[in-house]
């Protein structure tokens, strides 16, 4: 028997991008934070209302073909219904460590490709706003729609609890 589904939302990206973070603030799951790559070996879950919340462990280049732990961390993507995508705002190239997670979620299965994506840039806090801006700009070409947030920032937080109650909205229509 394999579990087909984990969680309504997978929060994927590279190590350090935020991810448990996020999951910290949003639910009550009490995920390891450090200022480490790998803090996060396995999933963690978080509840959100009517929606659970996985925070996958980061991807890195070549986990497709196995690098690392790759093929467990990308089998976990597997099981959520939508992928909130994060990108560190403290990264020197936002577009590259996104296309990176789009190669190794192709290269493992294309069909991964097709899920419902949002992209963040996360941690806007550790930046300057010129910064900030060429990043979320670079970020825009490969997705439009991409949203900034810190963690520290109320305002960026209720925009995505509003995403969130949309999707629970959905589910609950479904």
């Amino acid at each position: 028997l394999e579990l087909k589904l984990i969680a309504d939302v997978g929060l994927i990206g590279l190590p350090n991008a935020g991810k448990s973070s996020l999951l910290n603030e949003l639910t009550r799951a009490n995920a390891k934070v450090a200022n480490y790559p790998f803090t996060t070996l396995e999933p963690n879950l978080g509840v959100y209302y009517d929606l659970i919340l996985a925070d996958i462990p980061g991807l890195i280049e070549g986990a497709s073909g196995g690098k690392g732990l790759g093929h467990k961390f990308l089998r976990h993507i597997e099981r959520t219904r939508i992928l909130f995508h994060l990108v560190s705002a403290e990264s020197e190239d936002p577009a590259h460590d996104y296309a990176i997670v789009r190669k190794e979620l192709s290269a493992h299965h294309a069909s991964l490709l097709q899920k419902s994506e949002y992209l963040f840039l996360s941690k806007s806090d550790t930046t300057n706003d010129a910064t900030l801006k060429q990043n979320l700009s670079s970020l825009a070409r490969a997705n439009p729609q991409a949203l900034v947030f810190s963690i520290h920032d109320m305002e960026s937080l209720d925009e995505i609890k509003k995403l969130l109650n949309r999707i629970a909205e959905e589910k609950r229509a479904a």
